[in-house]
């Protein structure tokens, strides 16, 4: 609970708060303009003025920067569970805080004390008592559940009780700030309503995982291409890949170097061009021998009684002297055949002598080219030996690299599977933490549903903890309709809820704020009745409910006969002006 809020500036306008019902007005000066706001009245600053006590970094609140703040300190006097305290804070030391405690430091909090005689503690130290003595949380976080990096902690609670505009607090009504991530919302949440938060902290950790399985996803496939970019298919190019490099790997084993290779190569390719050379001139001479044997059977003597017959048949006697020249001619024609079968005969045994050479050539040069090649047989150069080895390392590291690639895609097959194993165990461990706890869930339900009705009783509306594949999911839905503000109203019935459950079950912080930024867009009835519930509520568990409004909108307000809510103005008024400011000065 906040009892009092001041400040070391002297024009500060010190704040004192009671139980119950407390609401602060910032009001138009009678010289502003109808065009202005009371933006610079200094309501919103009262909400930062609580966190930066409450162990707040200074960096998260823009005033807090401004050079005319730098010298500064805060001061705030509170109550919690009990124990009252007044705490100083200097801007400019941000790091450690300076409490007082009329009734002694207690045991639980660390503290020392400075050269002054002062006592001052950590700004840590200072948080951990805080959520300690507000939220149970334990002030020995090194053991399980607490030592884990998403375990709650007094700055992720306490931001539900004091939201700020600013830091987008009334988008939703699940999230005080805009940089709080889903989990965060979800983890804050199961502890500050009595539900088994490990379990979110599980999700979350699954969360991570995953994202870390579809990031190694997506370096895998960037690796691969349209042939390996399934498991499969890279087992099967592993494979072929493998019995390829096996393969070689033999070869190179058996491979024996030869060191006159090259030398034997050549003189094998000159045997295999002179038996190309002799089997073309063997052609030549069988053609050869052909015609010669050809010619020899055509060469037939002339008939010479052949003529001297013709023309005998014809009746004609030729004289003695023709008949001699017909013999003449008959001796030398015998002559030049007889001459001419022994030239033919001569060239007959001259090709048949070197057709046998010819073949005895080609024997002897087949027979040293055949030795040639079986002296080569699996044996090879040096740099055939290191062409058939760096083939080798080539299919090695082409194995290699599918091997791996199937290891990392079968990794990541088998982590899928096991998450998928572990969202299934942990929803159905999420479903049995709801339904055994359904009793602490009906009080939130029926919490929501009692500021619900009185706001609109004639629109549905429902408060809902479901269990996703993503983890619990907190929703609170009021039937849209014509009015703007039932968004902003759903935020006050959950904040209602919230602080109504915390208070009974962990004691709480004692205190909920509401800026007028939340009531801007709502009708002026449920502006009235929020105010008339926040009264109820700490008036039924204790506390307080503080109101930032302004003036002109406060006074539009009807509000039921018996309220009197006159009661519950503080007696300080905020003014648009710059003396009438919470500052009393503006700056900036």
């Amino acid at each position: 609970m906040i009892l009092e809020i001041g400040s070391s500036i002297e024009t500060f306008k010190t704040l004192t708060f009671h139980r119950g019902l407390n609401i602060l007005l910032a009001e138009r000066n009678e010289t502003s303009q109808e065009t202005d706001t009371r933006n610079g009245a200094g309501k919103s600053s009262v909400i930062q003025i609580v966190h930066f006590l409450l162990g707040g970094d200074k960096t998260a609140d823009m005033f807090l920067r401004f050079p005319e703040i730098a010298g500064a300190s805060f001061w705030g006097e509170f109550e919690f569970s009990g124990i009252r305290v007044r705490v100083r804070r200097d801007v400019s030391n941000s790091g450690v805080v300076y409490p007082d405690f009329p009734s002694g430091i207690p045991d639980s909090l660390m503290a020392t004390t400075d050269i002054l005689g002062l006592v001052k503690v950590q700004n840590d130290d200072w948080k951990a008592w805080l959520g300690h003595v507000a939220f149970g949380l334990p002030l020995e976080r090194k053991k399980p559940p607490f030592n884990t990096p998403h375990a709650p902690t007094f700055r992720s609670l306490m931001g539900y009780f004091a939201r700020r505009r600013e830091n987008g607090g009334f988008q939703s009504a699940t999230q005080f700030q805009k940089k709080q991530s889903e989990s965060a919302q979800r983890i804050a949440l199961s502890y500050l309503f009595g539900l088994d938060w490990t379990l979110a902290i599980d999700f979350e950790v699954l969360r991570e995982d995953r994202l870390r399985q579809k990031a190694e996803d997506k370096r895998l496939k960037a690796r691969l291409d349209a042939k390996t970019n399934t498991i499969s298919r890279i087992f099967s190019a592993m494979t072929a890949a493998e019995a390829e490099a096996d393969a070689i790997r033999k070869d190179v084993a058996n491979f024996q170097v030869e060191q006159h290779f090259d030398e034997l190569v050549g003189e094998a390719d000159a045997e295999k061009a002179k038996l190309e050379k002799l089997a073309r001139e063997a052609a030549r001479l069988t053609t050869s021998l052909r015609h010669l044997k050809e010619s020899l059977e055509q060469e037939i003597p002339a008939d010479a009684d052949a003529v001297g017959r013709v023309y005998s048949e014809a009746g004609i006697n030729l004289p003695g002297s023709v008949s001699k020249r017909f013999d003449d001619v008959r001796i030398f024609h015998e002559s030049v055949l007889a001459n001419r079968r022994v030239h033919l005969g001569e060239e007959l045994t001259s090709v048949e002598t070197r057709l046998g050479e010819v073949d005895v050539e080609k024997s002897s040069a087949a027979n040293r080219r055949s030795a040639i090649l079986k002296q080569l047989e699996g044996k090879g150069a040096f740099s055939d030996l290191a062409a058939m080895q760096q083939r080798l390392a080539n299919k090695e590291e082409a194995f290699a690299r599918l091997r791996a690639q199937f290891e990392d895609a079968q990794s990541l097959q088998t982590q899928k599977t096991k998450s998928k194993t572990v969202e299934n165990s942990l929803l159905l461990r999420l479903q049995n933490d709801l339904a055994a706890r359904s009793d602490t869930i009906s009080e939130a339900v029926m919490a929501v549903h009692e500021a619900r009705t009185a706001l609109y009783a004639d629109r549905w509306g429902a408060f809902e903890i479901n269990a996703l594949p993503s983890g619990p999911e907190f929703k609170v839905e009021i039937e849209s309709g014509n009015s703007g503000g039932i968004a902003n109203m759903e935020i006050f019935c959950f904040d209602y809820a919230l602080y109504k459950v915390v208070s009974k079950r962990l004691g709480g912080l004692g205190f909920l704020i509401h800026d007028s930024h939340l009531f801007d867009p709502v009708d002026s009835r449920q502006k009235a009745t929020a105010l008339e519930l926040g009264a109820l509520l700490t008036a039924e568990v204790g506390g307080q409910y503080i109101a930032l409004l302004n003036s002109d909108e406060f006074e539009r307000l009807e509000f039921s006969e018996d309220f009197d809510v006159r009661s519950h103005v503080l007696p300080v008024v905020l003014e648009d002006t710059p003396e009438g400011g919470l500052f009393g000065f503006r700056f900036g």
